[in-house]
């Protein structure tokens, strides 16, 4: 490594050590309509979102690079039938939230990695390479996970998306962008506490779960098109996002049990659990052996108070 490399590498913050490949290549964007975006971070943990890269989603000139997002959006959720439509996308999403992510200039992609979302031949704009979409809810969430009314204690967002290009199309960008995308994304719009769903079968679990463990809203989800859906809470605090860059997993001392991530039966059980009152979190990513994946749970009972960041060990991964 050249001199001038060794200094860049020690002038960025620590949490963004490992990032350098998605910092080199991608720019930071953030779309909101403009009263949104005044009160948005525009450098979370330390990554300066250019002027220029702030987009307003009420502006004609936006149209080309929102049809951008949706495509990515849609070919990472398509396949489940959880497609985007653009009146969703505009009512639902960035007309009451906003969206952060990453993405690079058309010229400097390879003909592959345009070809899925579709960019145009004529087309010389940003090219989203990830984006985070969150929405704030009505009411807050109190230190405890109970939920209050508006106006007290934290608000509580909803993740409504989180997604990369490398889910389209593999090796398009370098490793690790969703994991910088959830952390910065957070960060940018100054969440606190979230809500998510997900799959108990999807990576994005784990990847939640980086934050600080995820107490369980919901094991098995009936209202949702996908009833194998989780519905959870998570802590997003600066010392929570650097432990997700740092790659921090829960020791065995910090799991209780295990749940299969394809047992109908075990999520009903583990939902009446939930209905019942436990505290219930999923402790880290999947551990997966052959065609089996159990999830690491932590219980708690239904009176007692349980600290949802302990147990952490530090080792990094992804």
């Amino acid at each position: 490594m050249s001199d001038l490399g060794r200094d860049v590498l020690r002038s960025r913050p620590p949490h963004l050590r490992f990032y350098g490949r998605i910092l080199e290549t991608c720019e930071p964007y953030l779309i909101a309509r403009r009263p949104v975006a005044e009160a948005l971070q525009k450098a979370p943990m330390g990554i300066a979102i250019a002027p220029s890269n702030v987009i307003d989603p009420q502006r004609v000139a936006s149209g080309p690079f929102l049809n951008l997002v949706k495509r990515l959006d849609e070919m990472a959720f398509g396949p489940l039938g959880l497609s985007m439509p653009s009146w969703v996308f505009y009512d639902c999403a960035v007309m009451p939230g906003a969206l952060f992510g990453f993405a690079r200039q058309a010229a400097d992609l390879d003909a592959w990695v345009r070809r899925p979302l579709g960019v145009p031949d004529d087309y010389d704009g940003l090219v989203p390479m990830s984006s985070f979409i969150a929405i704030p809810t009505a009411g807050g969430v109190s230190r405890d996970g109970r939920q209050r009314g508006p106006g007290e204690d934290a608000k509580l967002w909803l993740c409504y998306s989180l997604c990369s290009i490398n889910e389209v199309a593999a090796g398009a960008a370098p490793e690790g962008l969703w994991r910088l995308t959830l952390a910065a994304g957070t960060a940018a719009l100054r969440i606190e506490r979230m809500r998510g769903t997900c799959r108990w079968r999807s990576p994005r679990l784990g990847l939640y779960a980086g934050l600080s463990p995820l107490r369980l809203v919901t094991a098995y989800t009936p209202a949702h098109d996908i009833v194998q859906t989780v519905t959870f809470d998570v802590h997003t605090t600066m010392a929570s996002r650097a432990r997700l860059l740092r790659g921090d997993v829960t020791g065995p001392e910090g799991i209780h049990r295990y749940i299969d991530a394809d047992d109908l039966s075990a999520m009903r059980a583990l939902q009446d659990e939930v209905e019942a009152g436990a505290r219930v979190y999923v402790a880290g990513p999947a551990e997966i052996r052959g065609a089996q994946t159990r999830v690491p749970l932590m219980v708690g009972g239904a009176g007692n108070e349980y600290d949802a960041e302990s147990g952490f060990v530090r080792r990094f991964q992804g």
